[in-house]
């Protein structure tokens, strides 16, 4: 047997033999002096019970009767019975009709019982008698009446502020405490009201109308405050909770996890997959109907005490409390994170196009990845990150992947002061026409001269200037360190081509070209001695703007590659549109497709696919001569790995130039009229999960 229920039992046999006490009395002794009186105090309390007072409270929203001012009124100068009837049968109409536990309605009318009987009882200690009707309410009664309303107060908020705590497992002194301020100013202040309508009632029930009307416009002013409150803590499309209100649940779950009365909380932050692409095809209103849809799903498949909230765009919240008998929180929050992936991941019809939903989700646990609200939401916004490296995915928080510990943070730092002082270094991989070997171009890598921890290569502190914004003027770094080599080696009479590697900041940017333009103007180098690349996910998150800003590179007459093709998710609609000159096929594909059969038509494909696109294919990873001979028949066109050559540093190029020899039993003709037109990549590497 839980608490609550003790104590409903408890309070049962406590109120319900003075209920049926009084009950009795009435039936037996039904004259009632001045009927029309106390009818007026019964309707006036009736309608007060019908038509509450909504209150806006933090976080949430409270309920205040006015009933009670009269139930009050009534229990102290008309029989018992009639109170406890007026009160409780409008209570146990309502419970029966929604269908819930028969111990409730019994629980109330014991409750009020004994609230009702504690009243007259102080009236009569006080005041040596009680009024034998309203309109025999005399002046010796009025203290009485005020106290009355005091203990009527205590019993009432005692009673059930308990069952409250121990039906939402907070801890009952607790919960009495902090209600009370809030119970005080709002059914403290309207029991005060008793002994006027006593006055009123006795001078005349018409005055009970005036009574009201006060009320009344209270009311309406109170449920005018409720709607601010919601619009200011809710979201105007959907009716979620939003950010500020998330704070204040999330806090309050993570205050049961504090007092023992839950086990744990799941905090999950949830972004759809390609929402902008939706909403850019098919219109602001049809992706409006798509988050109207989600929410609702979200919805119907957490708990019913589970919140869920939209902080934004595509961007949901939901909060989970996890009981003592429940799992564990990380089965809660796995468990949770497949019924939503389940249920987003059915299609969808809207404006007559059938929509296939993804989502990315991060989970964070308390207390195992945090205590307060500003950490929880900060480690559950990683996990999200983490996720959607690998999209239509969930993520717990993982430390390792955090770039906002105090040791990633103070390497941010540096970084930045890095830039200042030009710690960077590039390092530079060769790129070889297939059948002749000539060098065509070749690739940068981004290394980081660091001043202590020596030379740090990309994914020590990429990952961490993407996610800080920093990764824009690294990248300009890059363009214009790699710009100036192909100057130097124009100089030197070897004019190849050097790639750049573009992050989703910059192929979002339209201010893009024009950097490139001034940088290239700055160096006098042809435009069509750069390349940039980009990743398949950099494109696909925001395949719109990435056409536009690729179409105004390509008018330069920079060439544009897709790099670690075959590793993202891009459609083929996508790549049409785009505008590229090469297809970069992924080295984890070339280094395997001599010894796995499904890998090598994957290679084949792709090379075919390039072919009928007019692309000109790089295969990545080439590091034996078996490799480059199985590609040639396949009809590759360039070759990039460690057969040819390690990156080097700058200084090394020049003499590797002139010194290079194709591997045997490749040829290497001087005269291959491409050595000099097509581009290799100067890139950042893509960013591995920090």
């Amino acid at each position: 047997m839980t608490k609550l229920v003790l104590f409903m039992l408890l309070v049962c046999a406590a109120g319900l033999p003075l209920a049926a006490q009084s009950l009795v009395r009435l039936v037996t002794h039904p004259e009632l002096p001045h009927p029309a009186s106390i009818a007026v105090l019964v309707a006036a309390m009736l309608l007060g019970e019908l038509l509450p007072i909504h209150i806006s409270r933090p976080g949430r929203t409270g309920e205040v009767t006015v009933s009670s001012t009269f139930a009050l009124a009534l229990a102290v100068c008309a029989p018992l019975g009639i109170a406890v009837l007026a009160q409780g049968l409008p209570l146990v109409v309502d419970d029966l009709r929604r269908g819930k536990d028969p111990l409730r309605p019994l629980f109330n009318i014991a409750q009020y019982s004994l609230t009702f009987a504690a009243s007259r009882t102080v009236v009569l200690l006080v005041a040596g008698d009680l009024p034998a009707s309203p309109v025999d309410f005399a002046q010796r009664h009025l203290v009485a009446i005020f106290l009355a309303g005091a203990v009527f107060f205590l019993v009432n908020h005692g009673v059930v502020g308990t069952a409250i705590a121990l039906a939402t497992r907070q801890l009952v002194r607790r919960h009495l405490v902090e209600d009370i301020q809030f119970q005080l100013l709002t059914s403290g202040l309207l029991l005060c009201l008793a002994p006027l309508a006593l006055v009123g009632v006795a001078f005349s029930p018409v005055l009970i109308v005036v009574l009201l009307l006060p009320i009344a416009a209270v009311r309406r002013s109170a449920a005018t405050a409720v709607a601010r409150e919601r619009d200011a803590l809710h979201d105007s499309l959907t009716g979620l909770g939003n950010r500020a209100l998330l704070q204040t649940r999330l806090a309050q779950a993570l205050r049961e996890v504090d007092e023992g009365s839950a086990a744990g909380t799941v905090l999950i932050m949830l972004d759809l997959d390609h929402f902008k692409e939706i909403n850019d095809t098919l219109g602001h209103p049809v992706g409006d109907q798509l988050l109207l849809d989600v929410a609702r799903r979200m919805q119907e498949s957490v708990r019913q005490d589970a919140f869920v909230a939209r902080l934004g765009g595509d961007e949901f919240a939901i909060v989970a409390s996890v009981a003592h008998d429940q799992p564990d929180a990380r089965l809660v929050g796995l468990r949770l994170a497949e019924r939503l992936s389940q249920v987003l991941s059915e299609p969808t019809t809207l404006a007559g196009v059938r929509v296939d939903v993804r989502a990315s989700i991060g989970i964070a646990l308390s207390p195992d990845h945090g205590t307060d609200v500003d950490e929880l939401l900060a480690r559950a916004d990683v996990a999200l990150y983490a996720a959607k490296e690998d999209r239509g995915t969930w993520s717990f928080y993982d430390p390792a992947r955090d770039c906002h510990t105090p040791e990633r943070l103070a390497l941010l730092a540096e970084l930045r002061d890095g830039l200042d002082r030009d710690e960077l270094v590039l390092h530079y991989q060769p790129k070889c026409r297939a059948r002749t070997g000539s060098v065509i171009g070749m690739e940068a890598l981004v290394r980081w001269q660091h001043p202590v921890r020596g030379l740090l290569m990309p994914d020590e502190f990429i990952p961490i200037a993407e996610q800080s914004g920093l990764i824009a003027p690294l990248t300009m770094a890059v363009l214009t360190g790699a710009t100036a080599q192909a100057r130097r080696w124009m100089d030197a009479g070897h004019p190849i081509n050097v790639a750049v590697n573009l992050s989703v900041r910059h192929l979002t940017d339209l201010s893009l070209p024009a950097q490139v333009e001034q940088v290239l103007r700055a160096y006098q180098v042809p435009a069509e001695l750069l390349t940039l690349e980009v990743t398949e996910s950099t494109i696909m998150n925001d395949p719109t703007r990435a056409v536009t800003v690729l179409a105004m590179l390509r008018s330069l007459g920079v060439r544009i590659a897709v790099d670690d093709y075959g590793t993202g998710y891009s459609s083929l609609a996508y790549l049409k549109r785009l505008a590229i000159d090469e297809l970069k096929i992924d080295k984890n594909f070339v280094m395997a497709m001599l010894t796995d059969e499904d890998t090598a038509v994957i290679v084949r494909s792709t090379i075919e696919l390039g072919h009928n696109l007019g692309l000109e294919v790089v295969a990545e990873g080439v590091e034996d001569t078996a490799t480059w001979q199985a590609l040639l028949p396949l009809g590759c066109d360039i070759m990039q790995g460690f057969l040819i050559s390690r990156p080097m540093p700058a200084e090394q190029t020049l003499p590797w130039l002139r010194s290079w020899q194709p591997p045997s039993p490749v040829l290497a003709p001087d005269n291959d009229p491409d050595a000099n037109t097509n581009a290799d990549t100067a890139r950042i590497p893509r960013s591995e999960p920090c």
